[in-house]
């Protein structure tokens, strides 16, 4: 879809201020590939609407123009259903991969059913003059003690009673967009502004998108952590009761409210 005229707007206003795409780089922190998409007017090329926006922004600012009626030709984005970032060079062994949880629950749930039908095999197996012993005196010994069955494994209820081994508070202190899902799940997409709060619980993970890392505080299990990243960066965090675990580090630079 074309930036409707924008990027050339851009562009014009650049050259006739005689600065270079190196020099709108070097002070926005936007790479310069995707400057270049934006004067072409190529948004397939720029990531997502939210960073779209975002470098528009920064760009028509840096040039002294006034962003809003650049913004207002681009679409909105319903933040309720902006996707996560995908984090680029995050090994595929770091990767929080649904299908490898639930192979390991059904392998636990397999042992406990081969657990079961060994004590049932067992029981019908005893012979019958052993059984009819059993039950003729109590004083007389057990001929063959079953083997009990392995206990079925705990199942986590602290989902549901408010006690969950993850529990995260993320406070900003800088204007930051921030996205939060618990175990796989989308809690939050949007933008926190300073001294604004949201808390999510979580029975495994709480996975964290900030798209400006210094601009947010991130306590986990009512720890504060040290600072996530620098101002205007994008960090990913996987957060778990073992602490916090570093995706990866990008370049591109956190969005502002649009």
């Amino acid at each position: 879809m074309p930036l409707s005229g924008i990027g050339g707007k851009l562009q014009r206003e650049r050259k006739s201020q005689r600065r270079s795409l190196d020099e709108i780089a070097a002070v926005t922190k936007i790479p310069q590939h995707h400057l270049e998409a934006i004067e072409a007017e190529d948004l397939d090329a720029l990531p997502g609407l939210v960073f779209t926006r975002n470098f528009v922004r920064q760009y028509a600012t840096t040039l002294k123009l006034d962003p809003e009626p650049l913004l207002a030709a681009l679409p909105r984005v319903e933040q309720a259903n902006v996707p996560l970032p995908v984090a680029p060079g995050i090994a595929r062994s770091q990767r929080w991969d649904s299908r490898e949880q639930w192979l390991a629950k059904a392998a636990v749930w397999t042992v406990v059913l081969l657990g079961a039908a060994t004590v049932t095999y067992r029981k019908l197996s005893l012979p019958s003059d052993t059984v009819t012993s059993v039950h003729a005196s109590s004083a007389a010994p057990v001929a063959q003690s079953p083997v009990p069955a392995p206990a079925p494994p705990v199942v986590n209820t602290s989902a549901n009673t408010g006690a969950s081994p993850v529990q995260v508070t993320i406070t900003a202190h800088q204007t930051s967009w921030v996205s939060l899902a618990a175990d796989g799940k989308l809690f939050f997409a949007g933008t926190l502004e300073p001294n604004e709060s949201k808390e999510i619980s979580a029975t495994e993970q709480v996975k964290l998108v900030a798209g400006n890392a210094g601009g947010v505080t991130v306590s986990l299990n009512g720890k504060t952590l040290d600072p996530i990243g620098p101002e205007g960066q994008v960090r990913v965090v996987r957060l778990t009761a073992e602490g916090p675990q570093f995706l990866a580090k990008s370049p591109t630079p956190a969005p502002d409210p649009l």
